[in-house]
Parts: C-alpha cells; sequence; structure tokens
C-alpha cells in the first residue's frame, strides 16, 4: 500500500473528479521534475495508479505520469476556461500570415 502526503491525497481526489468528467474540468498540478525544478502543467486525468497520475497534458501534447511524491499542489478548473498552449501558438502564427499578406 502506498501511503500519499496531504497535497498527493488531494491530488487523488480532484483527479478522480476531472477523470469524470473530463469535458468539464481540467487540473493544474504543481510538482517538482526530476531535475528538483518546480514546474506546473495543465492536465486532464486517464488513469489514477498506485504511484501516480497518468494524464493526458495539455501544454506538451502527450500522455506523461505525474508520481504523488513530488505533486506540490493540485487545482480544479473549468475546461472551458482553458486553451491549449499550442492553439495560441498556431493562432498567433495564423495571424501573423494573415497580416503579411
Amino acid at each position: 500500500m502506498v501511503v500519499k502526503p496531504k497535497a498527493a491525497d488531494q491530488a487523488y481526489k480532484l483527479a478522480l473528479i476531472a477523470q469524470q468528467a473530463p469535458e468539464q474540468f481540467v487540473l493544474h498540478i504543481t510538482y517538482l521534475d526530476r531535475s528538483g525544478n518546480v514546474t506546473g502543467r495543465a492536465v486532464s486525468p486517464i488513469k489514477l495508479e498506485p504511484e501516480g497520475i497518468l494524464c493526458y497534458c495539455l501544454g506538451r501534447m502527450d500522455v506523461r505520469k505525474f508520481l504523488y511524491k513530488r505533486i506540490m499542489r493540485t487545482r480544479i478548473q473549468l475546461a472551458s476556461e482553458v486553451l491549449c498552449p499550442e492553439a495560441i501558438q498556431e493562432l498567433v502564427s495564423h495571424r501573423r500570415t494573415h497580416r503579411k499578406n
């Protein structure tokens, strides 16, 4: 049995909510990466595992696993309020292309 710290316990509970309604909720996870840097990601949980949360990372547009022992903070947000960073970059690029013409 894996014992989760308080921040990880909250991450588990919020991930469970977001996983049940992925079209409605996105998680923001603040965690320590392998190098010890604090970073944050907007994610959609796929599977809750004993050692971490398997998620689709909206910023990386790829599946990532976030270990409970590295999670510092988690908050839940309405999906309708979140834009994927890549989509924003494509929009900016598209606007610049059309300005030149």
